[in-house]
């Protein structure tokens, strides 16, 4: 995908940036909230065209970059049509949290929930074919850090890619759980001991055994945000894993 990049030194011309919602506590876009007071310049540099938070805006405009929060729900009348206007409307889509990176808490859905018993298909941005092909970043957490955030927003606009290149990987990984951490870091040898996935485990479903040195995974407390496998200093790698056979 191109992106068609704008220059910052032109003070009339300014990145139209919004925050679209779908399926989600609204955590991840409380969290960019949470970051705004060390932002203030940020803003100076962008344009804040919608956000269902912040904005009185009833219909979306164009957006050159639309960061998302949520699932999609197959199910929902709204999101069919909000997906159908993100496509056409948005230069550019950047994932934001669990749900809408890998599909999150929303994968335990199961239906016959109060108060819409009928929701039970949420799929991430990533999944989605007539969206994915214009989500070029996802930032994985439950919800993710504020200075992270902070941090992104801040290579983004600086045209940072060595900061950039893992959110670009996320957004075509699957791999989304502490499994995938075990199989991908722990089990291929990588595993450098240093306790970093616990600490960044949104829902304790990591623990750290000083015994062997060794994260120790419980799976009935994972949300499958990512976290743990975006925090791990040795999870992304310039040069191929080993595939065993």
């Amino acid at each position: 995908m191109t992106f068609h990049r704008v220059s910052f030194e032109d003070d009339d011309l300014k990145l139209k940036i919004g925050f679209i919602h779908f399926s989600s506590c609204s955590g991840c876009q409380v969290a960019f909230l949470d970051m705004f007071e060390d932002a203030v310049e940020i803003f100076d540099t962008v344009e804040l065209v919608y956000s269902n938070l912040l904005t009185k805006r009833k219909e979306i405009p164009y957006m050159d970059v639309a960061f998302v929060e949520g699932a999609f729900c197959a199910e929902d009348p709204h999101h069919v049509k909000l997906i159908k206007e993100l496509s056409e409307k948005a230069g550019m889509v950047i994932a934001i949290g669990g749900c809408a990176a890998f599909g999150g808490m929303r994968r335990f859905s199961c239906g016959s929930q109060m108060p819409q018993p009928s929701h039970q298909t949420f799929i991430p941005l990533t999944e989605i074919e007539s969206i994915k092909r214009k989500v070029k970043f996802a930032i994985p957490g439950c919800p993710p850090n504020p200075s992270l955030l902070y941090n992104f927003f801040l290579a983004f606009l600086e045209r940072n890619d060595d900061f950039l290149l893992p959110f670009e990987f996320i957004a075509q990984s699957r791999d989304a759980s502490g499994f995938d951490l075990i199989k991908e870091v722990v089990n291929k040898g990588f595993c450098v001991g240093c306790g970093t996935c616990s600490t960044a485990c949104p829902s304790r479903a990591i623990s750290f055994k000083d015994v062997c040195g060794k994260p120790n995974f419980d799976a009935d407390l994972c949300v499958r945000c990512g976290s743990c496998l975006a925090a791990c200093p040795q999870s992304f790698k310039p040069y191929p894993q080993p595939v065993y056979t």
